[in-house]
């Protein structure tokens, strides 16, 4: 089964969300999966045998966090090829946790959605961590931490355990040890398990040569949907019990909608400049509609299983090179380096907060104690931007019609250079960007009837990112790395209302969601090129897709359940070749397939490759 074949089949297997209302009645029968079944890759490594550090065995991920205790492997001394977090997870359904965290000495290791299932589930993860051995090279201690899913909701949950093991790949000719980050500082943590907020950072080195931020920075959930108050002010309508979303229920059923408008990015700061900028993935949660009140929700569970989406069971770092700003992290004194994004305001204060930390890698110059410099030019502006916004939506008695739209174009140059030993360095950092988002409503709301409130929202996502780094020295090209992202998202959802006295205890009826149609089109696109002075260039590239359906006849509750394509390609110009199919119909795996077009059939990864997409500063070519 290719990539294309999988698509296919999907395809033949999805009616039009239009016309979710000709379903006919089909109660799902699949039998619950106990794993999910992932597309993407693990991490390789060199064909050696690791020293292994246990970190933990079942233990649960809670807040307050469960601590662990770390010791390097014995007889396994540093520096190692490779370092690689393995995790299995499990946990089953609970409405405070939506997320968990493993940090060690405060800096967070891993962050990620959990599978939130009725029945229970079990998920495997992993994480290069080759670039983070500078911590794992004395005692330490470590937190799980479970992420609260809601602002307003506290408590003890246990529902995740996890077993987690550290792998450290010696090193030996053909797999020579890579020259890493001398120190990692953790910089930002907002977690909504802990005081969120930037770290002051008064233990700094004076001889950053080069610097590095690693930024987890997710958006609140659907954020790609909210409005600004003045649309939503001038049309009233989108805000309903029957639209996307995930506000949390009571006893009654609530208006979705959030606000300032549908954008997203992170501004990174140092000392309060502007310094960078990293793009936030337009992820899909698990759920479409929330499950608190005395009957199912329609879209409870819409996507946790038998397959994930894109990063909805890990988030990957984006890095953000802070290479022109070392010079002012080596002057004396504290320093800040912080996360600014938009402030998220939802019509009932209870939306899910997506967790944001940050992480800063530097490398030292080890034969100067001092490296003075400057930034000499810096064009990115201090404000958070706002999107261009078009309202063309036309209210006509209880319909409303018409699109809105988003557009914001970003581009910004930073330059610096510090005074090393071995002499002046420059470095520039550039970047474009560019977003767009529209979407059509055909909303049937009347406020006099209420009884069979209908909600359409088609949305069409772009967001494209370039970013390329270069440091010279007298004229001369070191380095130069360049990426390419794109996020395109296509989104397509139905909500139908539907009278009840589920909520009354008088009989007295009120409008909940009953039933509709859930379409996505999702992808993640990475192109990557690495230039080193004397060095063949290496390049990259990830195409991971995924499409879906679920539809909910709103009258018999007939359930499709989750029809899904997963799909995941990488390759680098060394030979690499990995991919996978995964098809699911009806809420069970249906079909996997590995390296369909690979040579020879057969996924094949060179050690040193970074198939998920994370950085790579190429240090594995010069050890």
């Amino acid at each position: 089964m290719s990539t294309e074949t999988a698509r296919q089949r999907l395809t033949q297997a999805t009616l039009p969300v239009a016309a979710f209302a000709l379903l006919a009645p089909c109660i799902a029968t699949a039998s619950p999966q106990e794993a999910i079944e992932r597309a993407g890759p693990p991490v390789p490594t060199p064909h050696t045998q690791p020293c292994e550090v246990q970190l933990f065995t079942g233990a649960p991920f809670d807040t307050p966090a469960t601590g662990f205790v770390f010791s390097p492997p014995a007889n396994c001394p540093g520096p190692w090829a490779k370092v690689v977090l393995s995790m299995d997870l499990s946990g089953s359904r609970d409405t405070r946790t939506q997320g968990v965290a493993l940090a060690l000495d405060d800096v967070t290791l891993f962050i990620g959605p959990t599978a939130d299932t009725a029945q229970p589930m079990q998920w495997h993860v992993e994480r290069d961590l080759t670039d983070y051995s500078v911590l794992f090279k004395q005692p330490g201690n470590g937190t799980l931490t479970a992420l609260r899913a809601f602002r307003d909701l506290g408590g003890s949950s246990i529902n995740v355990t996890g077993t987690a093991t550290l792998r450290f790949y010696p090193p030996r000719p053909g797999n020579p040890a890579p020259r890493v980050p001398d120190a990692v500082f953790s910089t930002y943590v907002d977690q909504l398990a802990a005081p969120p907020g930037v770290k002051d950072l008064d233990a700094l080195p004076h001889n950053i040569e080069r610097a590095y931020l690693d930024v987890t920075a997710k958006d609140e959930a659907f954020w790609y949907n909210c409005f600004t108050p003045e649309v939503a002010q001038a049309h009233p309508t989108l805000i309903s019990r029957v639209a996307l979303g995930l506000s949390q229920r009571g006893i009654f059923p609530v208006e979705q909608g959030c606000f300032p408008h549908s954008y997203s990015d992170v501004l990174v700061t140092v000392d309060g400049t502007p310094a960078g900028v990293a793009p936030v993935f337009p992820w899909l949660p698990t759920h479409f509609s929330v499950n608190s009140g005395p009957r199912r929700s329609p879209f409870w569970n819409a996507m946790d299983t038998p397959t994930d989406s894109a990063q909805s069971l890990d988030f990957l770092p984006y890095r953000v090179d802070l290479t022109p700003f070392a010079a002012i992290l080596n002057e004396a004194g504290t320093h800040q380096v912080g996360l600014n994004m938009p402030a998220r305001s939802e019509v009932n204060d209870q939306w899910y907060l997506a967790p944001r930390t940050a992480n800063l890698l530097v490398y030292l110059d080890p034969g100067k104690s001092r490296l003075p410099g400057a930034v000499t030019f810096n064009s990115l502006p201090v404000e958070l931007p706002e999107p261009a916004v078009t309202d063309g939506l036309v209210q006509d008695g209880n319909l409303l019609d018409g699109r809105l739209g988003a557009r914001l174009d970003r581009n910004f140059e930073i330059r610096g250079y510090v005074d090393t030993s071995h002499g002046r360095v420059e470095s520039v950092v550039t970047q474009q960007s560019s977003f767009e988002n529209v979407r059509q409503f055909h909303v049937k709301d009347d406020p006099a009837t209420n009884d069979q409130p209908y909600y359409r929202e088609d949305l069409w996502l772009k967001s494209t990112t370039q970013s390329t780094s270069r440091r010279t020295r007298n004229g001369s090209l070191l380095s130069e790395d360049q990426l390419a992202v794109s996020y395109p998202l296509e989104l397509h959802y139905i909500g139908a209302g539907r009278l009840t006295d589920a909520y009354s205890e008088d009989g007295s009826l009120d409008v909940d969601l009953f039933g509709g149609a859930v379409n996505v089109h999702q992808q993640r696109q990475l192109d990557a090129s690495h230039f080193r002075h004397g060095l063949q260039p290496y390049t990259t590239q990830v195409r991971e897709e995924f499409e879906g359906n679920h539809r909910v006849d709103p009258d018999t509750d007939a359930d499709s359940n989750w029809h899904a394509a997963h799909t995941y390609v990488f390759t680098d110009n060394r030979g690499s070749c990995y991919q996978k199919a995964v098809l699911t119909q009806n809420g069970s795996l249906d079909d996997t397939a590995t390296g369909m077009d690979c040579p020879n059939g057969t996924n094949h990864v060179r050690w040193y490759a970074h198939p998920d997409g994370s950085a790579d500063g190429l240090s594995w070519q010069r050890p």
